[in-house]
């Protein structure tokens, strides 16, 4: 009787369930990696929003005035910013401060403006902990970033 070496039953089973624990673990990091990535460009796109408003305030002493508005959003005519304030399409004789307004980095996300003359707030929110803070819903401001949903 002659006798082969070879894998048995038990060691391919084992083989197969650490593989599978690798793929598993690899996709929750991956996951997690791009809740990041996303929350790093809803950060960026805070960051070019606020510079532009700022920009705006400079030149006309006030800002936008909206009652809330989902920026972006189909239909809601707030594709561009410029110094007629946010519009659907931007003409030639008005100064542009954003030729697009940023949406949120995951379709059908939108930033929420609320404006007065003298102070807005943008709403977004987070997915993972940020130096702001654990993830929540966050407002923008002139004076920063906070969770306070005021015209500041």
């Amino acid at each position: 009787m002659t006798f082969r070496r070879a894998f048995t039953i038990l060691e391919i089973l084992i083989v197969l369930a650490v593989f599978a624990l690798l793929a598993t673990l690899a996709v929750i990091s991956l996951n997690s990696a791009r809740a990041s990535m996303r929350d790093a460009q809803r950060l960026s796109d805070i960051s070019v929003m606020r510079a532009a408003l700022s920009q705006y305030w400079l030149d006309k002493a006030t800002y936008p005035e909206s009652d809330g508005v989902e920026l972006g959003m189909p239909g809601t005519n707030t594709d561009v910013f410029g110094s007629a304030g946010f519009a659907g399409s931007a003409d030639s004789s008005q100064t542009l401060y954003l030729q697009r307004v940023p949406t949120g980095p995951r379709s059908g996300e939108y930033y929420r403006y609320k404006g007065s003359s003298s102070g807005y707030s943008i709403r977004f929110k987070t997915e993972t902990r940020t130096d702001l803070g654990p993830a929540n819903v966050y407002y923008a401001h002139q004076s920063g970033i906070d969770g306070e949903d005021v015209e500041k």
